[in-house]
């Protein structure tokens, strides 16, 4: 009868810790795709750039606060920035181009984008802002020949803000009209609980290795 209570306690206590595992992971895993976002940003920023700690701050704020109006999550924007930025030397441009970029990602994946769709629009303003506008064609953007005029022939700047123009004159403001809907709604909820599991994750990363230690030995016990 003992040994039938001892049992059923270790079960117990290794049932809690297998469910407080497995939570954790979920959590920690969603902090180190944020981190790696932040970092590879961070890399290409200083590379291209030679961007300051708050050159990279700002872009960082900037994708946040397009996840508060928009449906798209900052870490899949983060991917999309960081593609573009290799090919841009400003840390202006980059900022004219985030929502534009955001606008056209919610246009064409709706709800459902992606970090490697943002890194395909990423490379697709890439190549425009070096002149092969055959790019925007190839997706339906239309513009006419003083706009083109821009977009090859002049500076970062004016190239990143005419591509803005370009884009925002074809699918408008997409992802906060997206983020108007019933369905936009749900998905900005599910973004900011993803953002609350990246914090306390930041805070368990290193913790995690503990915890799946005691769930191994509770395993090994039963």
């Amino acid at each position: 009868s003992t040994m039938g209570s001892m049992s059923m306690a270790i079960q117990g206590v290794y049932g809690g810790l297998s469910t407080l595992s497995g939570a954790v992971t979920e959590m920690t895993e969603a902090f180190s795709v944020q981190e790696q976002a932040e970092l590879r940003l961070q890399t290409i920023m200083r590379q291209r750039m030679g961007a300051s700690e708050q050159d990279i701050e700002k872009i960082k704020q900037l994708t946040a606060e397009q996840q508060k109006l928009g449906v798209i999550g900052d870490e899949v924007q983060l991917a999309g920035a960081q593609q573009v930025a290799t090919f841009l030397s400003e840390r202006q441009s980059l900022e004219l181009l985030i929502p534009a970029m955001n606008d056209l990602a919610a246009q064409q994946k709706g709800l459902n984008v992606t970090s490697d769709d943002m890194v395909n629009i990423g490379n697709m303003f890439g190549k425009v802002m070096q002149g092969q506008v055959g790019a925007l064609r190839r997706v339906g953007i239309t513009f006419d020949e003083s706009q083109e005029k821009v977009l090859k022939y002049g500076t970062e700047q004016e190239r990143a803000a005419m591509l803005a123009e370009v884009i925002t004159q074809n699918v408008g403001h997409m992802n906060s009209v997206l983020a108007a809907t019933d369905s936009g709604k749900a998905k900005q909820a599910a973004n900011n609980f993803g953002d609350m599991q990246e914090e306390i994750g930041r805070v368990l990363a290193k913790w995690e290795p503990f915890i799946k230690s005691f769930s191994q030995v509770g395993m090994i016990t039963m």
